[in-house]
């Protein structure tokens, strides 16, 4: 039968525990044996089995269950067998008051009569190679006899009575443990003295169950006794001294809900035969001698016909138990016939290899880490040492093995624990290819039908690593559900890589959609090129840019992307700046692009006006202004054919700043331009445009005069008009319009024609202030009394007295004093000044005038 249907969880299905063992049942010649008898007992060593059954009989089996030999060794039931380490001799007691040790390998036979019932024997594990050869024995007459062989012959030595049967008896090393109906002595043959006990439990009292002893090798104990498991550890009083007597510490003790029937150790944890009752009626099935066992302790009532009354029976269970008593795992074993059995008729019997001491004592120490954790490595033991527990009843025996990776997975693949047989396969190097396999696509295909297609893809990389015929598998799987986008970032590129069809398969699932077009971008960006065909998505990307809808920001720049990993810069280029993509000045640097710009340098303009005028300023020699200043004045025409005037504006004041930007780098650079400069200066740098009117020699006087005639600009007039040679129209605009006397006494200086100082004096005698004035700085150009014999008669000058020195002293003249000239002086300073004294006699006119 297979092994889930052996054993199955108590819990519900949701929560159920994993087992820790499979299971199975021994087959071969036992169910034959047993069809014909009943199990009483079983015995297990590294070489063989040994079946005691209810007829008498011990059959030694292989592992598979075949008998190798047999022995019609008692005329009652076997009630217990043992071998030595050797597995050479084999030990058997009965209820005919007999023990016997048979050699497996001669025909040496050792019989031995006793005239009470033996219900437990055990052999010295050196029994094979001690001349003593001794064993124990115990029963209902309540002794632990010590059979030892000397001169004389063989020989008991009771060790130990009064304290009731003897149930069980263990022996492990010099070390032995024996069960009555008070407690669990151990005994120490080396130093033929007790060392310690365990006291039974009192909760025991009422059922009568029989105590069940396990050693693991020579420091660990394990008692189970009704409902409590006692673990004790053998230790030295003197820890430096090792011939000091041990003596015996309990490290672990709790209580069962159930009947303990068998115990055994499972790696750091504990495995345990447990018996769950509950009254229910009666039964006329009598006991066998398993339970007669129990029966001698009292447990159990019958009436003269034989019926008793019994417990409602169901499957026992093996569970596996933390030192602290935290349940791992709880296995119902589907034993045939269970509903018939009492407790006392199972028994558990393990296949578990002897320790050193020093593997024991590191036993201690992991067991309490393991208690504390609550949890032990899947695998715990070594190849070759993997234990098997065996839970006999009178029909049939049950084999369980610990679950190794592979039968871990197939349970929980069966029970839908991915991530718990993900996590196995990732930890267990030595699982097959195939379960790993088995693992994802099981997996995987689980998420998929739940639609949970990101989760799916996020575990792609754990799941299939470098299987790319498995990821080649899933592309088209996602593919068919559309969720390739979901896919797309778990993809391996390499290690493996997969075949070219995969990938593109995987970009063009992204061209549908425009919410996924971004995601096409980052791919493209960041796949090798030699995943996917180039033309071949190329072209289906510039198909999608043309249908409706198809031309999304991000699909245009996967176009760009592709025109540049072609090399067709330009159509990369023209897509850029489409897009007033913002790298596009980094992109026009590292490949060269500015020549290829032409009509196209305005949009530059349009991304980052300051970046743009930089560059152009810094290659204007190879984009010259004849290319930049038709492009934006096209960009502004096209603002005004379609009313934006705002825009059409903004236009015109960029073409303002690249030609003054041009100007600044190269006067000459831009020479074509200057008249169209002068407007854009007038309009929006007033202040700058007297430099270009100045400096350059390529812009049509006439032009720039109306500009700044239109603009009000005086001084660039009095220029324009300069150059042009119409010298007494600038004199008048600087008298008339700027009243500006230093200006134009410097401009008549700069054009040396004698006739301008007559207009000046002409002009400015025209306005006291201006005459004033003229009289404050003609001095040094020419003689003031040009100036002074034209002032009109009784015109009324400010400060003329200090002005008047001011003349005479730039003429050398000295001043005299005013008191010997005239008494009295007006009391306003002023004097009338009259042309007829200037002419007699100047210089005594000005004194008159100091005066």
């Amino acid at each position: 039968m297979p092994a889930e249907s052996i054993a199955s969880s108590t819990s519900s299905i949701p929560e159920e525990e994993e087992p820790r063992l499979k299971y199975q049942r021994l087959e071969a010649n036992t169910g034959d044996l047993l069809l014909e008898t009943e199990a009483a007992c079983l015995c297990v060593s590294e070489k063989m089995l040994a079946l005691g059954t209810q007829d008498g009989g011990v059959h030694l089996l292989d592992y598979d269950g075949n008998e190798v030999r047999r022995f019609d060794a008692h005329k009652g039931p076997v009630n217990d067998l043992c071998f030595d380490e050797t597995a050479e001799f084999i030990g058997s007691c009965s209820d005919d008051g007999g023990a016997m040790v048979h050699s497996l390998y001669t025909d040496e036979v050792f019989k031995f009569k006793y005239n009470r019932p033996i219900k437990s024997m055990a052999l010295d594990p050196r029994y094979g190679t001690r001349k003593t050869r001794e064993f124990m024995t115990g029963g209902l007459a309540g002794q632990v006899a010590l059979n030892s062989r000397g001169w004389l012959g063989a020989k008991d030595n009771i060790i130990h009575a009064g304290e009731g049967p003897i149930s069980i008896i263990r022996w492990a090393g010099t070390l032995v443990a024996w069960a009555n109906n008070v407690c669990v002595r151990v005994y120490d043959t080396a130093a033929h003295t007790r060392i310690g006990r365990l006291d039974r439990p009192k909760s025991s009292n009422a059922e009568g169950t029989s105590c069940q002893l396990f050693w693991d090798g020579e420091q660990i104990l394990y008692m189970g006794w009704h409902h409590t498991i006692k673990i004790a550890r053998m230790r030295r009083k003197g820890a430096a001294d090792l011939d000091s007597l041990r003596i015996v510490d309990v490290v672990a003790s709790f209580q069962l809900d159930c009947l303990v029937v068998g115990l055994a150790p499972f790696g750091a944890d504990l495995a345990v035969l447990v018996y769950h009752t509950a009254l229910e009626g009666s039964s006329p099935r009598a006991p066998n001698s398993l339970a007669k066992t129990a029966t001698m302790s009292g447990r159990g009532t019958s009436d003269a016909v034989g019926t008793s009354t019994e417990l409602q029976h169901e499957r026992p269970q093996l569970k596996i138990l933390t030192w602290a008593h935290e349940e791992i795992a709880a296995d119902a074993l589907s034993i045939t016939g269970y509903e018939e059995y009492e407790a006392s008729e199972y028994a558990l019997a393990a296949c578990h290899l002897p320790r050193t001491r020093a593997s024991s004592h590191s036993r201690v120490t992991s067991g309490a880490a393991a208690s504390s954790s609550g949890r032990q490595a899947t695998k715990w033991w070594a190849d070759g040492e993997e234990p098997i527990y065996y839970v006999v009843s009178p029909k049939e025996i049950i084999v369980g093995r610990p679950r190794d990776g592979s039968d871990r997975v197939t349970w929980l693949l069966q029970h839908s624990r991915f991530e718990q047989a993900l996590h196995i396969i990732e930890s267990d190097v030595t699982l097959s290819q195939a379960t790993r396999e088995q693992v994802a696509g099981q997996y995987l295909e689980f998420l998929v039908s739940q639609e949970r297609f990101e989760e799916a893809a996020a575990l792609m990389p754990r799941l299939l690593k470098d299987n790319a015929a498995a990821w080649e598998r899933w592309v088209y799987i996602f593919a068919q559900w559309r969720q390739l986008p979901a896919m797309a970032p778990h993809i391996p590129l390499q290690d493996p890589s997969l075949r070219q069809t995969a990938y593109e398969m995987m970009l063009h699932a992204f061209l549908l959609s425009r919410a996924d077009h971004s995601i096409l971008l980052a791919l493209v960006k960041d796949w090798p090129t030699h995943l996917y065909s180039i033309p071949t998505l190329l072209e289906a990307v510039l198909h999608r840019i043309r249908a409706p809808g198809g031309d999304t920001e991000a699909l245009l720049q996967v176009a760009a992307q592709l025109y540049q990993l072609q090399g067709r810069y330009d159509l990369a280029l023209a897509i850029y700046l489409r897009q007033q993509q913002p790298a596009v000045f980094d992109f026009i640097q590292e490949h060269q692009l500015l020549p290829v710009l032409h009509e196209r340098v305005a949009q530059l303009l349009s991304i980052d006006e300051e970046r743009a005028i930089q560059l152009l300023m810094d290659q204007y020699d190879e984009i010259p202004a004849s290319t930049v200043v038709p492009s934006i004045q096209a960009e502004e025409a096209d603002a005004q054919q379609v009313g934006d005037r705002q825009q059409a504006e903004e236009w015109r004041r960029k073409l303002h700043h690249y030609l003054d930007q041009l100007f600044q780098k190269d006067q000459t650079a831009g020479a074509d331009y200057h008249s169209l400069q002068v407007e854009l200066y007038a309009e929006y740098a007033p202040s700058q445009l007297m430099a270009l009117l100045v400096s350059s020699q390529w812009y049509p006087l006439e032009a720039a005069l109306g500009v700044c005639q239109q603009r009000g600009l005086v001084r660039e007039q009095v220029f324009i008009l300069g150059r042009m040679g119409s010298s007494a129209q600038a004199l008048h605009l600087i008298i008339q319009r700027l009243a500006d006397i230093p200006q134009a006494i410097e401009f008549v200086q700069m054009q040396r024609d004698d006739e301008l100082w007559e207009l000046l004096i002409s002009l400015a005698l025209e306005s006291p202030a201006l005459t004033g004035e003229l009289m404050d700085n003609i001095g040094g150009y020419v003689n003031p009394l040009r100036l002074l014999q034209r002032i009109p008669h009784g015109v009324a000058i400010e400060g003329l007295r200090d002005r008047l020195v001011r003349v005479l002293l730039s003429l050398g003249l000295v001043v005299p004093s005013l008191a010997s000239v005239v008494p009295t002086a007006s009391s306003k300073g002023q004097l009338a000044l009259t042309s007829q004294a200037l002419m007699l006699n100047p210089p005594l006119a000005l004194l008159l005038l100091l005066a």
